[in-house]
């Protein structure tokens, strides 16, 4: 496969740095052209935004459900590495929690975050209280018999939140894409390294959604689709680090990284060697973290 289970995509939200805390899409003003981040909806999208990837950024649910699987708790011995954590989890929780509480959200939207609600946060209270089994190493005193019992549970509820996520980030991504539409033809006249810093960012996403859980992912159609985004990604780049210099601003650092992606992605068409992906996926989630700060 492309990318191993655990090769989560971040979502870029509604603030690029490109002009230090300026947001998507504002050219000033309280008039209709303003941003449509600065709207409830647009803040609770960001605010989804921002609790998907807490979610499965650093110490989150993604890291934490990989530990725990690579685990091997059925196996166990007492000598054995049991990585078992509720992490950060609950960070993401709250922050989708706020979220959900904004007004005027999208019911849709609201009854996914509800169901992630319900099932991370049963993830997370289950791996905190195995948490202290294992720290403990209280399946000393059991043979890992409480060990064994809650295993399959706790796999399966790993399981159903990790659907649940992927349905919310879904509904996300589709929300995105609406607003992206807008948010460009703002951007183009207002503000041309903005622009193509987010043209750059919405295009690597394209290119890793083209290879992501492909079992085969260096058959010619797809190496064919993957170079078209690829072309697009540099020239948004090039053209960036151009507005970059005639304006006298900083190269925004999620364009460096994209750049990097790129040689990644290079090595990947030399060797077709699917590993490569995984490093392109991790320089894009680092320009999505750098773009959102």
């Amino acid at each position: 496969m492309a990318f191993a289970k655990s090769g989560w995509i971040l979502i870029v939200a509604g603030m690029l740095a490109v002009s230090g805390c300026d947001k998507l899409g504002i050219v000033g003003g309280n008039d209709s052209s303003a941003s449509v981040a600065d709207t409830d909806a647009g803040k609770n999208l960001d605010g989804y935004i921002e609790a998907y990837n807490a979610l499965l950024g650093t110490m989150g649910f993604e890291k934490q459900a990989q530990d725990y699987r690579e685990s091997n708790i059925p196996d166990g011995a007492p000598g054995g590495e049991f990585r078992v954590s509720p992490g950060w989890i609950d960070q993401g929780l709250q922050k989708l929690q706020t979220a959900r509480a904004m007004p005027n959200g999208d019911p849709q939207m609201e009854s996914a975050a509800d169901a992630v609600l319900r099932s991370t946060g049963k993830v997370q209270s289950h791996l905190a209280s195995l948490q202290t089994y294992y720290q403990g190493k209280k399946y000393l005193d059991d043979d890992f018999a409480r060990g064994k019992a809650e295993n399959g549970p706790m796999l399966a509820e790993i399981d159903a939140a990790e659907r649940d996520i992927v349905s919310f980030g879904k509904l996300l991504e589709a929300a995105i894409e609406r607003r992206d539409l807008a948010v460009l033809d703002k951007l183009k006249g207002s503000d041309p390294l903005g622009y193509n810093t987010k043209v750059a960012l919405i295009h690597s996403k394209k290119l890793l959604d083209i290879f992501n859980g492909q079992q085969k992912p260096s058959q010619p159609d797809l190496i064919a689709k993957g170079d078209a985004e690829f072309a697009i990604i540099e020239k948004a780049i090039t053209e960036g680090r151009q507005e970059a210099a005639k304006s006298g601003k900083p190269i925004p650092q999620a364009l460096d990284l994209l750049n990097a992606m790129l040689g990644y992605y290079r090595e990947f068409k030399r060797d077709r060697d699917p590993t490569h992906l995984n490093t392109v996926l991790t320089y894009y989630n680092g320009a999505i973290e750098a773009a959102n700060h």
